[in-house]
């Protein structure tokens, strides 16, 4: 029996030992306690890989800018279209004006609508992409598409500066190339509707810094500034003839005035078009006198009869 019991005790102290040398392993944790959430967790995390997320696409993802986020400190700077120009109410070209204002690339290249100037779009829409993407491919895609925007009529205002700004961004790219560029919209609006000025077409002042018409009207006069629809042109208050495709040229006929004097020349159009102009009446001139011409003989007053000249007959003489 007192063997029994020092052997117990033996045994006893040799699995305490045992015990302490393995209890940083957990000897006094139940073999049958689940493990926790924190431990299943990780261990999932570890056992199993997590799916890879999908590619970015790089023509959806804007260079870091004021638009988009912070400025980035001593970037080269390209000079965006400004805000403002365009308006709903505009034609098509308004409506991709903003669209690439705001660089939304795929409005761009999804757009159906027709302009009148379908290759300065189509070079936006690459120029778009370049700058979101920043790949040497899309910049080489933009510079070909702008090389071949044809030579723009003064008049179309938002496809020059359009162009303006694509170009600019193309040379700045090429010449800070792997520099993180920064894109600025260019405060104030280049293509403000306004009446600027007049050039009559005909008469003898065509063309003269002085708009002047001769007092009868008639006269074709050009309205000069930019314009997208011309609802009316006033003269004087009165409105006047006129003509002209959309965003022009636009010209009017004046209508009769006094010679001498002014009128002044406004703009009606949705939206509206600030500016005015004069144009003056040239005085009508005097007519001067005329040559005169020799006088010639009247008839002969009836019963008479012209006598031919003759002789004189001489005195003392007889008939």
């Amino acid at each position: 029996m007192h063997s029994q019991t020092a052997a117990g005790a033996r045994t006893a102290a040799a699995a305490a030992s045992l015990c302490l040398l393995v209890l940083a392993s957990g000897c006094f944790a139940s073999p049958n306690a689940p493990a926790s959430r924190e431990s299943t967790t990780a261990a999932a995390a570890t056992a199993e890989p997590s799916p890879s997320p999908p590619p970015e696409l790089p023509t959806v993802r804007p260079l870091p800018g004021p638009v988009v986020g912070p400025a980035v400190p001593d970037a080269p700077v390209i000079r965006w279209v400004p805000l403002g120009p365009a308006a709903p109410t505009d034609p098509p070209e308004g409506a991709l004006y903003e669209l690439l204002r705001s660089r939304d690339c795929t409005g761009l290249r999804d757009s159906t609508l027709n302009t009148s100037f379908p290759a300065v779009w189509a070079a936006a829409g690459a120029t778009c992409v370049a700058l979101a993407s920043d790949s040497p491919r899309d910049w080489q895609r933009a510079r070909e598409l702008l090389a071949v925007i044809p030579d723009l009529p003064p008049e179309r205002c938002w496809e020059i500066k359009v162009s303006e700004s694509l170009r600019q961004a193309v040379v700045v790219r090429a010449e800070y190339p792997g520099v993180q560029l920064r894109v600025d919209p260019q405060a104030g609006d280049d293509c403000r509707r306004q009446l600027t000025g007049l050039t009559v077409l005909d008469g003898p002042h065509a063309g003269a810094a002085g708009p002047t018409v001769p007092a009868g009207g008639g006269t074709p006069v050009r309205l000069e500034g930019f314009f997208v629809n011309v609802d009316a042109v006033l003269v004087g208050g009165t409105a006047a003839e006129f003509e002209g495709p959309q965003f022009g040229p636009f010209v009017f006929y004046a209508p009769p005035g006094a010679g001498g004097s002014a009128a002044k020349v406004t703009v009606q159009a949705t939206p509206a078009v600030s500016g005015e102009a004069t144009l003056h009446y040239a005085v009508p001139s005097t007519p001067g006198p005329t040559p005169s011409t020799p006088s010639t003989p009247g008839p002969t007053p009836s019963g008479t009869e012209a006598r031919a000249p003759g002789p004189t007959p001489s005195a003392g003489i007889q008939p």
